[in-house]
This record gives C-alpha cells, sequence and structure tokens, in this order.
C-alpha cells in the first residue's frame, strides 16, 4: 500500500487513515492516505482536504456526492449522521467506495 501524508496548519491534533477503494484508486493514484485535521473539524472539513481531483469525485457541492459510500470507522455514515457534524477526533478511519450501477 502506497500511502500519502497530507497536513495543514500548526494545530494538527488528530490522524485519520483514509481508505481508497474500487476505481477511485485509479483516480487517486492511492489505496490509501493519511489526513491530519484538528479535533474540532467534521469528517467533511477532512474531506475537504483530500487531493483535488479525488475530492471532485468525492464531493458534490460540498456535500458527499450520492454516488460514494461513505464509511466512518466502518459503518456508513447515515447510521452516524451528518458529515457536517461528526467530529474528526472520534475517527480513525474513512473508507471511499463508488457505487457503481448499471441500467
Amino acid at each position: 500500500m502506497r500511502s500519502m501524508h497530507l497536513s495543514e496548519g500548526s494545530d494538527v491534533k488528530q490522524k485519520i487513515l483514509v481508505r481508497i477503494l474500487g476505481p477511485l484508486k485509479e483516480l487517486s493514484e492511492v489505496s490509501a492516505l493519511e489526513l491530519e485535521a484538528s479535533g474540532d473539524e467534521s469528517v467533511l472539513d477532512a474531506l475537504r482536504k483530500l487531493p483535488e481531483k479525488l475530492r471532485e469525485r468525492v464531493l458534490d457541492a460540498d456535500e458527499v456526492s450520492p454516488d460514494i459510500l461513505l464509511l466512518v470507522d466502518g459503518v456508513e455514515v447515515s447510521c452516524l449522521g451528518s458529515p457536517k457534524k461528526i467530529p474528526v477526533r472520534e475517527v480513525k478511519e474513512i473508507s471511499l467506495v463508488p457505487v457503481v450501477h448499471g441500467g
């Protein structure tokens, strides 16, 4: 597994492992990366720190794209609440899974 380390600011307190699955791996060129965020930031704030290409695919109008399954510590995010309201201080891992379907 190749990983990237991303950080912003000097008040970084929390490291979050982001697992990138399916076709998103090709887009991001990594299967996992580590984000750093302060404890008062939300999961959505952390996702805004993703590399540009990946961020543009995962976020749509500053919300998680409807065709991305977002798991927070292995639990689908809708079971936990809004990504805007889940503080990163409670998060160890985020998984990004593209929903692939056909017609």
